[in-house]
């Protein structure tokens, strides 16, 4: 026997299976990863693909500072977003760093389209107040990835941290991590990352430096220090799982990835008190936040830390349950897609 349906589900079926909506994003960015540059801005490459899956069409609007002349650059781009925003139309549109957010604002894109823009840093170290609050009044929400951050008061800032592809930096054995790079079984490993070696001045590598020497001379640890820019991103995971500890030695940071990667693959991390790290894992035994940025004090947090049984270390688990990876956040910025689509 045929099935027969009313008329109103035929209607129905042509249109959801036919007109199922899906949201056309342009992405712009000054960050993004390339061959010669594998790692920077990986973050915002994989915060698009996730908000891909949950049906945001996205364009890549990339300026290349980074390799093309720097400033230059982001002023050329300025004419080329005018010319592809002229035979192009979104639904959304999202800058990623301020340097994108005045691109499109000097395009005058930012007057006829929905758009938000994500601060990496705190927008005070991010190009200032001042460029902040030429931004503010043009753009429909602004993502702030900083706690505490006196622009969270602001109705259009929003706080939402990028996420961690927790499937991706997954715990492994140490033992087995460290035969696979070649590592000594013995020696104690610290991290140290800096996706733009040499340049950050704010990520402080002689601080670094000062708390492995005590590390050395007054606690009597054989360090080992792993410094990575320009790592494959496949390599990755395996080092974090090497590695004893991880530790931030920064004035100031946003929302630091490198915290997250590593307790998603249970390793430990000890940090200066900056962005949201305290809130990220200021209660997770075994993780450190020290209270000031003398080198002193992450020199005694790490030593807590390497004279402890990693076996025992947890904080993937209690990290997760704080709503950090990738698939959690990806909802929120839909959703965050979403709801100003339909402002009017």
């Amino acid at each position: 026997m045929a099935l027969r349906l009313p008329l109103r589900d035929y209607f129905s079926f042509f249109h959801y299976s036919f007109f199922i909506f899906k949201m056309k994003v342009l992405q712009v960015t000054s960050n993004y990863p390339t061959e010669k540059f594998p790692i920077f801005g990986i973050f915002m490459k994989e915060q698009a693909d996730s908000v891909a899956k949950l049906g945001a069409e996205n364009t890549l609007f990339y300026s290349n500072g980074k390799e093309n002349g720097g400033m230059k650059q982001h002023v050329k781009s300025v004419f080329k977003m005018m010319g592809h925003l002229f035979r192009n139309r979104y639904d959304m549109v999202h800058c990623h760093h301020a340097v994108s957010g005045l691109i499109f604002l000097l395009s005058g894109g930012a007057l006829f389209n929905k758009c938000i823009l994500s601060y990496q840093n705190d927008p005070d170290r991010e190009y200032g107040k001042w460029v902040f609050w030429l931004l503010y009044p043009f753009y429909n929400k602004i993502i702030i990835k900083n706690n505490p951050s006196r622009y969270l008061q602001l109705s259009k800032c929003v706080y939402l941290p990028n996420g961690c592809n927790s499937e991706f930096f997954h715990p492994m054995d140490q033992a087995e991590a460290r035969k696979a790079l070649g590592w000594d079984q013995d020696k104690r490993y610290i991290l140290y990352m800096d996706s733009n070696k040499g340049k950050r001045t704010q990520k402080r590598k002689d601080r670094y430096d000062q708390a492995l020497a005590l590390l050395r001379v007054k606690y009597g640890h054989d360090i080992v220090s792993i410094e990575l820019s320009n790592t494959p991103r496949e390599q990755i995971p395996t080092i974090m799982n090497a590695i004893d500890l991880h530790m931030i030695s920064s004035d100031f940071e946003g929302s630091p990835n490198s915290v997250k990667e590593c307790l998603c693959c249970n390793t430990p991390v000890v940090s200066t008190p900056v962005g949201n790290v305290g809130e990220m894992m200021g209660d997770i035994p075994g993780c450190y936040v020290t209270k000031g940025f003398a080198a002193e004090e992450l020199a005694e947090a790490a030593d807590k830390v390497l004279r402890s049984d990693r076996s025992q270390f947890r904080g993937r688990e209690a990290f997760l349950k704080k709503g950090y990876g990738i698939d959690a956040v990806a909802d929120k910025l839909y959703a965050l897609y979403r709801e100003v689509s339909k402002e009017k």
